[in-house]
């Protein structure tokens, strides 16, 4: 990504795709979330991520799930309810900061239900060569208020894990 300086200070990204991007990150404002390795039953939400800010947009940068087992994954943005599951907590990815994540997160989630998916990708396993996938999105996907990001797995797995990453900036009225 190149970065262009203006008069004012201020940046604007250019990505390879040749779009341009402007926004300000603060240095304290993102983080990371990560499930534990669990045995994740087929059809299961691996890791759900929600913005409790009311005032700070949460825009989700990379979506990361690893399996032992071939599977698809889906990604999706279900509706704000009841959710269930072990709890995760977002770490700073400014490690001199003590900022904590204004969200709500879990892993092998259980109350959310499977709706709005954005996208589905495929892992390529074999028995001796296993692949994670990864959704790079630079912050496109954007969460308010109760909004939610999650991760689903179709095939059971033994063995499987995920991370969330993103940032917080401010509401554009």
């Amino acid at each position: 990504m190149t970065t262009i300086i203006g008069r004012t200070g201020q940046t604007m990204d250019v990505r390879s795709d040749g779009a341009a991007t402007t926004h300000i990150v603060e240095e304290d404002e993102a983080f990371s979330w990560t499930s534990v390795t669990a045995d994740i039953d087929d059809n299961d939400v691996v890791i759900l991520v929600t913005n409790d800010s009311t005032t700070k947009h949460l825009h989700i940068v990379s979506m990361y799930g690893y399996s032992d087992v071939p599977s698809a994954w889906d990604f999706f943005t279900p509706a704000y309810g009841t959710l269930t599951g072990t709890a995760i907590t977002g770490i700073a990815l400014n490690r001199t900061s003590v900022t904590v994540a204004p969200a709500t997160a879990y892993g092998d989630e259980t109350g959310s239900s499977l709706a709005n998916i954005f996208a589905t990708l495929y892992s390529n396993e074999t028995a001796t060569d296993q692949f994670a996938v990864q959704l790079d999105l630079d912050g496109l996907l954007i969460l308010g208020y109760h909004d939610s990001a999650a991760i689903n797995i179709v095939a059971a797995s033994a063995v499987s894990n995920s991370v969330i990453m993103g940032y917080y900036h401010d509401n554009h009225s």
